[in-house]
């Protein structure tokens, strides 16, 4: 029996004394399915189990139709997951006597500013890294989503984003409040969030190819490429989007191996080689429930579910599962521990709109758990297959009829109080142009749909057609425009509302 062979047998037995096991024997020929019928260009996972590695691999190409392969040690955006490093660079500082969870965000950023005034002057590090602003799911996404403003610029713009609800009333998914939380980091470690999460945490867990800076991500020379589907339902290669604006948040690439010494560390109560990051009682402030917040019904979620800081937090079968997701343009990442059974699963793709992930988690669980119920895999490759070889909607649309102006008379800057500027112009005799001045991927061209609505046919294939109208007065003056656009992963086209500038 080879080395291999041998390890996987004594891991084998090591997890089979537990009544929660996983089935490593099961694992490849499960993800191998899983890519064929799915379609996912590459795929990374990594297991871990009593400060152990117990499975770590790659799967498929960094790139579509490219013999490139993927291993451990390909680097992945992360995404979302990426809020549990700033919850964990508040918590060193926490440890250290720097700053208290509950102290106010303008104490360290007196530019901070939110809509209503009791709400800027009240506002803690708790609220920030609980999403219980007041304001909308994913709000203020068009002021950081592919565009140039710097952490410092979104966070000086927040004030103008109006809240749906009362503060600290319920949860709603926020990004730009744990940017707010970084930049904190930044001004009481005198040093920028990057360098302070390299020196304190990735230097320390030995994470080499992890990062939160689009130029060092970029020099990595195993970089999984990301992909998306056209509406025709073709994978397409996307540029990798930069980030660094909401790196925070959001923007964080690592890989199977470098995230399986972070959940080691985390599941170690916060030690990693003797060496303490983070101590055990700030680490449990972290994982506690803040804000009861279900994310999904059974059989993942359900009613007790929670958000603690940077992680969502559910009871189940008398353990605790300790999760997270991360999605950015053709990347999905899911993250989750069982702590008490010190299990940790990390799943890396480079394919959006894709439930590979979701599956390979639900597979994990289900035999850890031994919840059969966790078997949906035929169910949801149905609905996959009907979604891809379905009808297109179509909108309805009124024919025969003609815009109330001439082409030239729709052009001109609209300006939005939050985001700034964006400008239509002529494009040809019979379309229009749109342009969003600080969001290079916002471009377009305007076709007549029927009477002052056009068709937005956008450039980059990530945006989806929508539709966008001119609204006049009654001296038939344009007045500004309104959007029918379907959001984006992080993008509220709804909280803008653009006039047109004298």
């Amino acid at each position: 029996m080879n080395k291999f062979l041998c390890l996987i047998f004594l891991l084998g037995v090591t997890i089979n004394t537990y009544p929660q096991k996983i089935q490593i024997e099961a694992i490849e020929p499960f993800i191998n399915q899983l890519m064929k019928d799915f379609e996912v260009t590459g795929l990374s996972i990594g297991i871990v189990r009593n400060d152990s590695v117990i499975y770590s691999k790659g799967f498929g190409t960094r790139k579509v139709n490219e013999n490139l392969p993927i291993d451990e040690n390909t680097i992945f955006g992360i995404g979302s997951i990426s809020k549990s490093f700033t919850a964990l660079t508040l918590g060193i500082l926490v440890d250290e006597g720097k700053i208290d969870w509950d102290d106010k965000v303008k104490d360290y950023l007196p530019y901070f500013e939110l809509y209503d005034s009791y709400v800027s002057e009240n506002f803690t590090i708790r609220d920030l890294l609980t999403h219980r602003s007041g304001l909308k799911e994913i709000s203020g996404g068009t002021l950081w989503y592919h565009s140039d403003l710097s952490r410092k610029d979104i966070i000086k713009k927040l004030k103008y984003l109006e809240p749906v609800s009362g503060f600290r009333e319920k949860p709603a998914y926020q990004n730009v409040m744990y940017l707010v939380a970084g930049e904190i980091v930044s001004v009481v470690a005198r040093t920028s969030w990057d360098d302070f999460l390299k020196n304190r945490i990735f230097d320390k867990l030995e994470m080499r190819n992890s990062t939160s800076i689009s130029s060092v991500r970029e020099r990595n020379k195993n970089l999984a490429f990301p992909h998306v589907w056209n509406e025709d339902y073709k994978k397409m290669l996307v540029a990798q989007e930069k980030g660094d604006n909401l790196a925070p948040a959001g923007f964080i690439y690592s890989s199977a191996n470098d995230m399986n010494k972070y959940m080691k560390m985390l599941l170690n109560d916060g030690i990693f080689k003797q060496d303490t990051i983070i101590s055990k009682s700030t680490l449990a402030e972290i994982f506690k429930p803040q804000i009861i917040y279900p994310i999904e019904g059974s059989p993942f979620g359900n009613e007790f579910s929670s958000y603690g800081f940077g992680w969502w937090v559910t009871p189940k079968n008398n353990d605790k599962l300790i999760e997270h997701n991360g999605g950015i343009d053709g990347m999905v990442a899911k993250l989750f521990m069982i702590k008490n059974l010190n299990i940790g699963v990390i799943i890396l793709t480079n394919i959006s709109k894709e439930p590979a992930s979701f599956l390979l988690k639900a597979k994990l669980l289900e035999q850890i758990f031994e919840d059969k119920s966790l078997d949906f895999y035929e169910t949801v490759k149905g609905y996959r297959d009907r979604r891809v070889n379905g009808e297109p909607k179509i909108k309805t649309r009124v024919n025969n009829t003609s815009p109330s102006l001439g082409l030239n008379g729709y052009t001109g800057v609209y300006t939005d109080k939050m985001y700034g500027e964006i400008n239509i112009e002529p494009l040809n005799q019979k379309e229009l142009e749109i342009s969003f001045s600080r969001s290079s991927i916002f471009r377009g061209k305007l076709e007549h749909w029927h009477f002052d609505t056009f068709k937005i046919d956008w450039y980059d294939i990530r945006v989806p057609d929508g539709y966008l109208t001119f609204n006049f007065n009654s001296d038939r003056k344009i007045l500004g425009i309104s959007f029918d656009q379907e959001s984006l992963l992080d993008v509220d086209f709804s909280e803008i509302n653009f006039l047109k500038k004298e």
